[in-house]
């Protein structure tokens, strides 16, 4: 695959996600209008859409010709479009409404010939954290303006901790329960960080050691398993088929 052309598109996943989170930033802590999706805790807020809003604009005058899809906006079909956006203008919502820092703006691209992810940023704006990814170049984090290398934990860790999500259906948690206690002989602790793109990117850089969760959706994982495959993690993805999918780091 063309290296200018990945870099392309990484600088343009980057300076979507950082403005995107730039907007998560100016108004965090401040008055939000929230709204509920599917469930109580399932939050819409003003600035979840005014992030997109500004992603998007980003994407456009960059890549003028691109489909963008994202979690809260109609998807934008591109004329001959070679790249689909998945965006998600704020991973952890709920976080967001009650101060929590661990939240992020992520933005992905998918090489539409071939149907691969090539191209991805997680913008972390509370966390002052950075990572991204292209297809072959490597997971790369920027902390407090320092760009790093990142390879995944250490393989000799003796104890591992696992992180994962939860549903918002009873039904669903039900089941993620037992599979986490089928799971958990093998882990010494378990973290729920809530933000699913911020879990993966924790095992790219080898904050946690696994990242395990079922019905998230497309624009949450989009930017985060490239970075972890890039990382050089084993990533299982689900086909694209609307808004649900399984992942396994």
């Amino acid at each position: 695959m063309n290296p200018e052309y990945l870099d392309e598109l990484l600088n343009c996943a980057l300076q979507a996600a950082n403005a995107g989170a730039a907007e998560l930033a100016k108004r965090f802590g401040g008055p939000l209008d929230i709204q509920s999706k599917t469930s109580a805790e399932d939050k819409v807020t003003d600035a979840d859409l005014a992030s997109e809003k500004v992603v998007r604009g980003v994407i456009a005058e960059l890549r003028p010709n691109d489909t963008i899809s994202g979690e809260e906006l109609a998807e934008q079909v591109g004329d001959n479009a070679a790249v689909r956006w998945s965006i998600d203008p704020l991973d952890g919502t709920v976080n967001y409404t009650r101060g929590i820092p661990y939240f992020a703006t992520s933005v992905g691209a998918q090489d539409l010939a071939t149907g691969l992810w090539v191209a991805g940023a997680v913008v972390a704006p509370a966390l002052n954290t950075t990572y991204f990814a292209k297809r072959g170049g490597g997971a790369w984090v920027i902390r407090n303006g320092q760009t790093t290398q990142i390879f995944g934990p250490p393989a000799d860790r003796m104890t591992k901790i696992l992180a994962t999500g939860f549903s918002y259906s009873a039904v669903e948690r039900a089941a993620q329960f037992a599979k986490l206690d089928q799971m958990m002989p093998e882990f010494v602790d378990i973290r729920r960080m809530g933000s699913a793109a911020l879990d993966a990117c924790m095992v790219a850089d080898g904050t946690v050691d696994v990242y395990y969760e079922k019905h998230i959706k497309e624009h949450d994982w989009a930017a985060a398993l490239l970075i972890a495959e890039e990382a050089g993690q084993t990533v299982k993805r689900p086909e694209f088929v609307g808004d649900f999918g399984s992942v396994n780091l």
